[in-house]
């Protein structure tokens, strides 16, 4: 496997990460606090919401050509009657 592969991969991998990682310190610090305010609230869900939100469409984005290409490929190579 050529390295540029490994790299973009290693790479793309870490887009939803900065949001994960800000999430769970939102967490953190909701569960360590006493005091938590609505704008603390607000920003981990929303960093949540962004991860998964990222998640979701680089699934689709790998899934949906995929299921383009296996089902055109397989239609193209049908012996037509």
């Amino acid at each position: 496997m050529p390295f540029a592969a490994i790299g973009f991969a290693s790479v793309v991998s870490m887009i939803p990460g900065v949001y994960l990682f800000r999430m769970a310190s939102g967490l953190l610090q909701i569960t360590s606090q006493s005091q938590t305010t609505l704008e603390l609230l607000g920003a981990t869900a929303a960093d949540g919401l962004n991860a998964a939100i990222i998640i979701l469409a680089m699934s689709f984005g790998l899934i949906v050509p995929k299921m383009a290409i296996d089902y055109f490929s397989a239609r193209f190579a049908r012996p037509s009657d």
